[in-house]
């Protein structure tokens, strides 16, 4: 008699085998994921820190004047006051913002920007701006020449919290045109 099939034996084997590669598989797949939300953060960080410098720069770079007298430089929490090409007055400074998370309100520090009247969130609600310092670069004779700027975002997630330590810090230098005075 020719009987084919699998003995208990090999059954118990082909199971135990099983198990291992699918479990293996499940706990390898779900490290993936969280590598990859890890890293998703850290690029949307990163990106709004680009978005951010960019704008700044070109802000900064068209301005009539910067009002030194009136910003607050060298200290966490600055704020910059300057007059842009049109001649309106833009003071760009960190503030809190309460925003709305699902499990409730919290309160976030985010970039602000204010022309006149009218003021913008520059962050988005769910990145908090964790430091922001503005401070100014002079030549060898104590002209203004640019302004520093180091900015420190951190990523929150659905409650407020900080999200995995997903934060991005970051400085840059603006140069100052030739046209561009001190107030």
């Amino acid at each position: 008699m020719n009987l084919k099939g699998f003995s208990l034996l090999e059954t118990v084997i082909y199971i135990g085998l099983l198990s291992i590669l699918l479990s293996s598989t499940v706990v390898f797949s779900l490290g993936l994921l969280q590598k990859v939300d890890v890293i998703d953060t850290r690029v949307r960080l990163d990106e709004k820190a680009a978005l951010i410098f960019s704008e700044l720069s070109s802000e900064i770079t068209r301005a009539q004047s910067i009002n030194v007298t009136g910003s607050t430089f060298g200290v966490d929490g600055s704020s910059l006051v300057f007059v842009d090409a049109s001649g309106v007055s833009v003071t760009i400074d960190r503030a809190s913002d309460s925003v709305d998370f699902p499990a409730g309100a919290q309160t976030v520090n985010r970039l602000r920007i204010q022309r006149g009247v009218i003021a913008d969130w520059i962050t988005d609600g769910d990145m908090s701006v964790e430091s922001w310092k503005v401070e100014v670069v002079r030549n060898s004779v104590s002209t203004l020449t640019g302004l520093n700027i180091r900015l420190n975002l951190e990523f929150l997630n659905n409650e407020g919290s900080p999200h995995r330590q997903a934060d991005f810090d970051a400085s840059t230098t603006v140069s100052l045109n030739g046209q561009t005075s001190e107030l």
